[in-house]
């Protein structure tokens, strides 16, 4: 991973925000900000109510995106690393 890499969540029902990764550990190892970023290694698209499921253990980030309720372009090698960041209670 680079030094600092951003994500960005685009989310058609919410507010759309990004997360900047640093290849750091510590406090600030990672940061979200509100809107859109230029230069994003990945866009992960999907609704409100995915993300949250996601977030909150209910769905598989995996089985989301096999079902098709979460598209991403970018960085693959990113995306598949930060599906593995999130346990779901599903496995």
């Amino acid at each position: 991973m680079h030094p600092l890499t951003r994500v960005q969540f685009r989310l058609p029902d919410a507010s759309d925000f990004y997360i900047l990764l640093s290849g750091q550990s510590g406090d600030n190892a990672a940061v979200q900000k509100p809107g859109q970023t230029e230069e994003a290694a990945l866009v992960l698209e999907m609704s409100q109510s995915t993300l949250s499921a996601v977030i909150n253990g209910r769905l598989s980030a995996r089985h989301a995106f096999l079902l098709g309720e979460i598209r991403y372009s970018g960085d693959r090698e990113l995306a598949a690393s930060l599906a593995d960041l999130f346990c779901s209670k599903e496995q």
